[in-house]
């Protein structure tokens, strides 16, 4: 009987994954907008909570904490407004209206190979198989280059639509930081008492897992745009600004994200000379060297439990379903749903 029990447990917990799995992807662009005050709620609710601990340890309320802590924010948003955001609309007009040339220079560099390969004394068979694949390659580089651009752009371009949503999830993530025993115990009431340790105990785990990665990653990628920013402008390179911004953000993604990150700046670069984009790519790979051996290690503490072959899996998957917001939040929620899957497990078993 017993037996039975965890094979049909075991049926159940599949159906409904699939299930859910199912949902997501059928309505994914209605969900992502739904939830996207959400997910930026969550997002503050874990940067501001250590800062609302100290400030408590201080004898400061947490109402007031939460408001000190939003009173410098808008400080720090005001300054960024008169002084930086100006800049950065300019730098993203400007290189909105390079992308042509970007295409076009592209397609130079590729002709220029192939006319060298087409003196070249190399035997007939081999240049064809040489053209054909250069020709393949060019038409995915230029799709990729663009693509990336583009939608790089545009998000930064729908401005209006994200300060609504952050404006939104300032005030969600109030409440969920000012209210969280509160939260905390009208959810518990909602569980069974049988259950109520074991979902407490999940809980704690996900926390751990969403607060490291979050607080670790969204730091990292702060330090790394800025010093990727600041290196671009040291090499003179065009749009530092928002080409360092686009690299911090995409920083996040582990394994790709500062490849797909550093295209629009290579590419940015290869318009003024193939040597301006070889100290392009120079400057990215020292700082992530710098990252990778310093930064991450030291600010990352507490890691995801994912293998690195899982990683890599879950942020394909993610990107081919969901995008670039896919590749950004697929590893949390792999972290995420390893802990459910194996508490789940544990319970069963």
């Amino acid at each position: 009987m017993t037996s039975k029990r965890k094979i049909f447990a075991y049926i159940l917990f599949v159906v409904v994954f699939l299930l859910f799995a199912y949902l997501i992807y059928n309505y994914r662009v209605k969900i992502l907008k739904l939830i996207t005050p959400v997910i930026f709620a969550g997002i503050i609710s874990y940067l501001i909570h250590p800062i609302v601990l100290w400030l408590e340890g201080k004898k400061i309320p947490r109402t007031w904490s939460i408001l000190i802590i939003y009173f410098l924010i808008s400080g720090i948003l005001t300054v960024l407004i008169i002084f930086i955001v100006p800049h950065l609309i300019n730098n993203t007009k400007e290189l909105v209206n390079t992308l042509p040339d970007v295409a076009m220079e592209f397609r130079n560099n590729f002709n220029d190979i192939m006319k060298n390969i087409k003196m070249s004394k190399w035997p007939p068979d081999i240049k064809e198989s040489i053209f054909k694949e250069i020709n393949n390659s060019t038409h995915f580089i230029e799709k990729m280059v663009m693509d990336t651009l583009k939608k790089s752009l545009w998000g930064i371009a729908k401005t209006a639509t994200v300060a609504f949503d952050l404006l939104v999830a300032m005030v969600i993530a109030y409440y969920l930081v000012k209210d969280a025993k509160s939260f905390r115990d009208g959810s518990l009431s909602l569980i069974p008492r049988k259950w109520r340790s074991g979902v407490v105990g999940c809980c704690r785990e996900i926390n751990t897992v969403l607060s490291n990665f979050i607080q670790g990653q969204v730091l990292t990628a702060l330090i790394v745009g800025a010093m990727i920013t600041t290196g671009f402008f040291i090499i003179n390179l065009k749009y530092p600004l928002i080409l360092g911004i686009i690299a911090g953000v995409l920083n996040i993604i582990p394994y790709f994200g500062p490849v797909i990150g550093s295209i629009p700046a290579v590419a940015v670069a290869l318009i003024d000379s193939p040597l301006k984009a070889l100290w392009t790519i120079i400057t990215v790979v020292v700082i992530q060297q710098i990252d990778n051996a310093f930064i991450s290690p030291k600010i990352i503490e507490g890691r995801l439990g994912l293998h690195p072959v899982t990683t890599i899996l879950v942020v394909l998957i993610g990107g081919e379903f969901f995008g670039i917001v896919g590749m950004l939040l697929a590893v949390p929620v792999a972290a995420v749903l390893k802990v459910i899957t194996k508490r789940l497990i544990e319970a069963i078993v």
